[in-house]
């Protein structure tokens, strides 16, 4: 009975800590908080009776101490330990306990420990889906053992701190948001992305968009470009221009480049719907030279150069012709031959008046 008694005790000491810890860390503040994730990791020393509390973030292969408590004044942040964060890192899912350095399974790495303060710790990942966010440990002078409720207090800990930075995160995007749409309205607003003749962007548009494009971390896989050449003599130009202009769809792309050149950029576009769209445009210029390629960004962001020449060969094959064609030039492993398309029309929809996309600077 009376060993019963101790561990009975034992245990609700522990839970009473516990549920001091936690109702501690709803009284810590609000994620609006600057001071939250301080105040957790004082938290977290306090009620594990620790010698300190880092948390680490990550960022690809890089790691960096962010905050840390207790923090004295102009102190330089603590070094992360490489095989620590090595192992959270390839077992994000669980949580790292070290009894004593000295006998564990980290005693292999003493050589990278020397001069190390601590003998036990506790570390565990702080994820937003299956991303690692920042690595969260708990450092001990003294070897120890570690009872379910202070894992518990920990993950609860950790759990609250993730959520934090989750919303920081939510914050900067909007703050981003709101900034690039404030240079797009300015960019909108400046004449110098128009051409004044037909009133379609020029190629001061196209190099913020291309920049916006390649800065993007979802940039398209690839996008059909084509070049086409059509002469402004007088106002029913412009207008036949504009009319086959309206029936672009929204999210393509139509430029002046030069006196009587035109650029067509058509994104998440497939080949063979991009050659229907070309057609109509082309027939709406009154069949005029055309030719066509891939822009292919991939992972290097590659720009619009790396496909200029395919493109000026294949205007160039059309403007050679006796009746002049769409001309194609594909990047070698694509398709050779675009399909045919279908004699019967799909049903007309109504068009839409275009306006170019919305500008954003990277």
């Amino acid at each position: 009975m009376n060993r019963f008694a101790r561990r009975s005790s034992s245990s609700v000491a522990a839970l009473d800590r516990l549920a001091q810890a936690l109702h501690e860390l709803l009284r810590a503040g609000e994620a609006s908080d600057p001071f939250f994730l301080a105040k957790a990791l004082e938290i977290l020393v306090k009620h594990l009776g620790a010698s300190q509390a880092t948390l680490v973030m990550t960022s690809g292969a890089t790691v960096e101490t962010r905050w840390w408590h207790p923090e004295l004044p102009d102190e330089e942040p603590p070094v992360p330990t490489p095989s620590f964060c090595e192992w959270l890192l390839e077992h994000p899912e669980r949580m790292l306990v070290v009894h004593d350095i000295r006998t564990g399974s980290h005693a292999r790495n003493l050589a990278e420990l020397q001069g190390f303060p601590y003998q036990a710790l506790l570390g565990c990942t702080l994820r937003q889906g299956e991303a690692v966010r920042a690595l969260l440990f708990v450092y001990f002078e003294g070897a120890r053992t570690f009872p379910k409720a202070e894992c518990a207090l920990l993950e609860a800990v950790a759990g609250a701190m993730g959520r934090v930075l989750e919303l920081e995160d939510l914050k900067q995007s909007l703050h981003r948001l709101e900034d690039a749409l404030a240079i797009t309205k300015a960019v909108m607003e400046d004449n110098s992305t128009k051409d004044p003749e037909t009133d379609l962007p020029n190629l001061r548009y196209l190099e913020i968009w291309q920049k916006t494009m390649l800065a993007a971390g979802h940039r398209p896989g690839n996008l059909v470009v084509a070049q086409c050449l059509m002469l402004i003599k007088n106002r029913k130009d412009v207008a036949r221009l504009r009319k086959a202009v309206e029936g672009v769809r929204a999210g393509d792309l139509v430029l002046r480049v030069a006196p009587g050149r035109f650029l067509i950029i058509l994104p998440h576009t497939p080949h063979s719907m991009a050659h229907i769209l070309l057609l109509r445009i082309r027939t709406q210029l009154g069949s005029a030279p055309m030719g066509a390629t891939l822009w292919l960004p991939g992972p290097e962001g590659l720009g619009l150069d790396s496909c200029q020449p395919r493109l000026d060969e294949a205007l160039a094959e059309s403007r050679a012709m006796a009746q002049p064609a769409l001309v194609w030039r594909l990047p070698e492993g694509a398709q050779e031959e675009p399909p045919q398309r279908k004699r019967t029309p799909p049903r007309p929809s109504v068009p839409q008046r275009w306006e170019p996309p919305l500008l954003q600077q990277p």
